[in-house]
């Protein structure tokens, strides 16, 4: 009978050693470093491209003629084009020259252009002592023919053979009281273009 009893604790000290080593190499395996997951790479191509300025040439300036102050504040309205008309109202009395801004240059053979207001759509004109009237709502027009497109207030155009043309008109505001004399003022517009 001793024998049986040594012989079953033999087995159970044998399963004993068992489940501690399968313990142990359970415990390596999870302590182990595991291989790096698999990786690849791969690579992309960037670029860019600088562009050379656009030649811009300021032809000619915008011109409203001569005018008569009417019986109340009101304005004369130049719509711009290769011959411009200037509209008058509130008893305003125009006469001579009507003459949009002209602006002209060079672009790729084809290009996208875009002309922006100036800074707040109005510039201020400065004449005797001082006295000032307001040029806003500025307006464009395409003058080539292979312009396309152009839809206000900041018209983008297609420009087929490289070459463009922008007229500028505006509004310009008189009082009934406004001082007599030449007034001048300058306007700056962008053009964007790719």
């Amino acid at each position: 009978m001793r024998r049986g009893i040594k012989l079953r604790r033999l087995r159970e000290m044998r399963g004993a050693t068992g489940e501690c080593a399968a313990f142990a190499l359970l415990a390596a395996t999870a302590l182990a470093p595991l291989p790096a997951l698999a990786q690849s790479q791969g690579n992309a191509i960037s670029r860019g491209e600088i562009l050379p300025p656009v030649t811009v040439l300021h032809e000619v300036d915008m011109d409203f003629g001569r005018i008569l102050p009417g019986t109340a504040d009101g304005a004369v309205v130049m719509t711009p084009g290769s011959t411009a008309t200037c509209a008058v109202n509130a008893g305003i009395v125009h006469t001579g020259t009507c003459r949009a801004a002209r602006f002209e240059g060079d672009l790729f053979f084809i290009s996208g252009l875009t002309v922006l207001r100036p800074t707040g759509n109005q510039a201020v004109l400065t004449g005797p002592g001082g006295a000032t009237m307001l040029l806003h709502h500025f307006t464009f027009a395409k003058g080539s023919a292979l312009m396309f497109g152009g839809t206000q207030p900041d018209p983008q155009y297609f420009v087929i053979g490289g070459q463009f043309i922008v007229y500028v008109g505006g509004t310009l505001d008189v009082k009934r009281n406004q001082q007599p004399g030449i007034y001048n003022g300058t306007f700056t517009i962008t053009l964007n273009y790719n």
